[in-house]
C-alpha cells in the first residue's frame, strides 16, 4: 500500500538534505584549504628566507659577486635538500657531458688506476678497437701526463675522468712511461667501453662499469665471444657499478631473462609515489643459457641499475649472488631541462622488481652467499686477477667444484 506525504513534510526533507551536503561540502572543502594555506604557507615561507639572504647579502657583502654562479649554487643547494642522490642539479656544460655519458659517448678506451704508493697512474686494461689500442696503449703503462699537465695525486682523479669521458671527437696528448721509455701519443676520444670480458676454462667472467646507451649491445658481443670459447658458466661483476640509467640495465637483463611469452608479467615496473606504474620492462629476446649456472658478484657500490639487473637474476632464479648487501638505489629518475640549458635529474619512481621487491632507502639486495673481501685483497677486474681477489675465488670454486 503507497502512503503519501505532505508537500510541507517533502520541503523539510529537502531542506534537511541540502543542509546535510552543503555541511559535507564545506568539512571537505575547510581540510583542502586548510592543506593549501599550510603548504602555501611552508613555500611562502622558504621564498621569504631566501628573498632575505639575498637582500642581505646585496646590501652588505664586501665582496664581488656573480649572479649566474649564485643562481647555479642555489638551485645546486635545493636539489640537494632532497637528500636523495638520484636527484641533482647540472648547470649546462655539466648537462652536456650528462648527456654525452649516457650515450656512451667519449673516453680513449682504456681503463686506469692511480697508485699512490708509488704516486703513478696506471693503465689497467685497454679496449679493443679503441682509439687508445691504435695508439697502441698497453696495460702497465704509466701515464705521466694528459695535454701536458702533470699527474699528480690530487688531480689524477679528474684525468682519469677526463680519459674515460671527456668531449666526444676531441683529441688528447698522453705522455706514458714503458720500461724505461717515454712516448707521446695523440688519441681521439669518442669510446666508451662499459662491458669487458674473460674466461679460464669453462668459466666465463663479464664486468659491467655502468649501464648506458650502448651497453647492452657490448654486453651481447661479449656473451657471443664466450659463447665462441665454450664457455658453460659465468661470473657477472657487478661490484661498484653504480653509472648509468635502470632503462639500459633493463636492455641487458632482457638478454639473460626469459621472453614476454614464457613470463606473462613485466620483468619489472617503476611505481610512481602515488601507486600508478610510471613504466614496465619487458623482455622480448631468447635468452641466453648457461647450464653450469651463473653467479653475480656485488657489494655496498652496487647500485641502481646494477642493483636491476641483480634482483631479475635472483628471482628469476637465473643467478646466485655472492658479496655483501647492495646499496638500495634501484629507483628512476626524470631529466627536466631549463630555459638556461641546465637541467636537474629527479627521482620519480621506485623499481618494483619480478619478484614484487622494492631496494630503496639505503635497503639493498641481500646475497645469496655473503662474503666479504678479504681486507688484503685486490679487487680485480678479469680472472686474471683471480689469486688476488678473495670474493672473485669464491664465486670461481662454486662453479668449478
Amino acid at each position: 500500500m503507497n502512503k503519501k506525504i505532505s508537500l510541507g513534510l517533502a520541503i523539510a526533507l529537502i531542506f534537511i538534505s541540502i543542509t546535510a551536503t552543503f555541511a559535507i561540502t564545506m568539512s571537505v572543502s575547510q581540510n583542502i584549504y586548510n592543506g593549501l594555506i599550510s603548504k602555501l604557507s611552508n613555500r611562502y615561507e622558504l621564498y621569504e628566507g631566501i628573498s632575505a639572504i639575498d637582500n642581505y647579502v646585496r646590501t652588505n657583502y664586501y665582496g664581488d659577486f656573480d649572479d649566474d654562479l649564485l643562481l647555479s649554487n642555489s638551485a645546486g643547494g635545493y636539489m640537494k635538500g632532497l637528500n636523495d642522490k638520484g636527484s641533482f642539479y647540472m648547470d649546462a656544460q655539466e648537462y652536456i657531458e650528462y648527456t654525452r655519458r649516457i650515450k656512451g659517448e667519449g673516453g680513449i678506451g682504456i681503463a686506469a688506476k692511480y697508485d699512490a704508493e708509488k704516486g703513478q697512474l696506471v693503465v689497467t686494461e685497454v679496449y679493443t678497437g679503441s682509439s687508445a689500442e691504435n695508439a697502441e696503449l698497453k696495460a702497465g703503462d704509466v701515464i705521466l701526463s694528459v695535454d701536458d699537465e702533470a699527474v699528480t695525486g690530487a688531480n689524477a682523479a679528474a684525468v682519469i675522468e677526463s680519459l674515460q669521458f671527456g668531449r666526444r671527437f676531441d683529441s688528447a696528448s698522453v705522455t706514458y712511461l714503458r720500461e724505461g721509455n717515454t712516448k707521446t701519443v695523440t688519441v681521439m676520444r669518442g669510446y666508451t667501453k662499459t662491458v669487458t670480458s674473460s674466461y679460464v676454462g669453462d668459466v666465463g667472467y663479464m664486468r659491467v662499469s655502468g649501464f648506458y646507451e650502448n651497453t647492452a649491445e657490448q654486453f651481447s658481443l661479449e656473451l657471443d665471444n664466450l659463447n665462441s670459447q665454450g664457455v658453460t658458466s659465468l661470473i657477472i661483476d657487478l661490484r661498484g657499478c653504480k653509472n648509468g640509467l635502470v632503462d639500459y640495465a633493463a636492455a641487458v637483463a632482457d638478454l639473460l631473462l626469459p621472453s614476454g611469452a614464457e613470463s606473462a608479467d613485466a620483468i619489472a615496473s617503476a611505481v610512481k609515489k602515488d601507486g600508478s606504474v610510471y613504466k614496465n620492462f619487458t623482455s622480448d629476446t631468447k635468452s641466453v643459457t648457461f647450464p653450469g649456472g651463473i653467479i653475480v658478484l656485488v657489494d655496498s657500490g652496487t647500485s641502481g641499475g646494477a642493483e636491476l639487473l641483480a634482483a631479475q637474476l635472483k628471482d628469476f632464479s637465473k643467478a646466485k649472488l655472492l658479496g655483501v648487501a647492495t646499496a638500495g638505489n634501484m629507483t628512476i629518475q626524470e631529466i627536466y631541462t631549463l630555459e638556461d640549458g641546465s637541467a636537474i635529474s629527479l627521482t620519480v619512481a621506485k623499481v618494483v622488481s619480478y619478484g614484487k621487491h622494492t631496494y630503496c632507502n639505503g635497503e639493498g639486495i641481500e646475497p645469496d652467499i655473503l662474503a666479504e673481501i678479504d681486507p688484503s685483497s685486490v679487487v680485480a677486474t678479469s680472472l686474471d686477477g683471480l689469486d688476488t681477489d678473495s670474493q672473485l675465488q669464491a664465486a670461481y670454486a662454486m662453479l668449478t667444484q
